[in-house]
């Protein structure tokens, strides 16, 4: 007995219409997540100052791309300021992907050592795996690091620089 053959085409066209379906919502999905940036958290204390003043969402988003251009996509953000004198203030833009949180901590880093920033590079240190980059400028310290698919900015009175840094980092692991 002869079996019939089986035709691959329409099953072909069958996964090549379900792929092209999920890239589809996939793709919406994202973009529509662009448009609506979502709330990034903030500790709610740093350096054992209060967290006094916040943005969230597309406020915060809105204020990182005017502070650092809009050359990247961003899915989430927050900025919050720490103490009635903002003793320290953090930034926080999440990527949509590891790999866009890593160009755009290199991106800053490029940056920064052009040399037309008001802030001067002071060194790196190491935190596990990830780098964390030192600089000072506008009378503060300033340090940015990758955390998963987040950039954090932190900005600190130089007298309580180092223990914002060790809770941001805690905070962000």
């Amino acid at each position: 007995m002869k079996q019939p053959k089986r035709r691959l085409g329409p099953i072909f066209l069958i996964t090549l219409g379900v792929i092209l379906l999920v890239v589809s919502l996939g793709y919406w999905r994202f973009t529509a997540t662009l448009e609506r940036p979502q709330a990034a958290t903030l500790p709610p204390t740093l350096a054992g100052f209060p967290l006094v003043k916040a943005a969230y969402g597309e406020e915060a988003v809105a204020e990182i791309a005017r502070l650092h251009g809009k050359g990247f996509p961003l899915v989430a953000g927050a900025m919050g300021m720490y103490g009635s004198h903002g003793q320290a203030m953090l930034w926080v833009a999440r990527a949509p992907l590891r790999p866009i949180a890593a160009r755009m901590v290199a991106a800053m880093q490029e940056r920064i050592a052009v040399g037309t920033s008001p802030f001067i590079p002071v060194g790196t240190r190491q935190d596990g795996r990830r780098t964390v980059y030192e600089l000072t400028g506008m009378g503060l310290r300033h340090f940015y690091f990758q955390s998963s698919a987040q950039v954090i900015w932190l900005a600190a009175d130089p007298s309580v620089a180092d223990r914002a840094l060790k809770e941001a980092l805690a905070f962000y692991p």
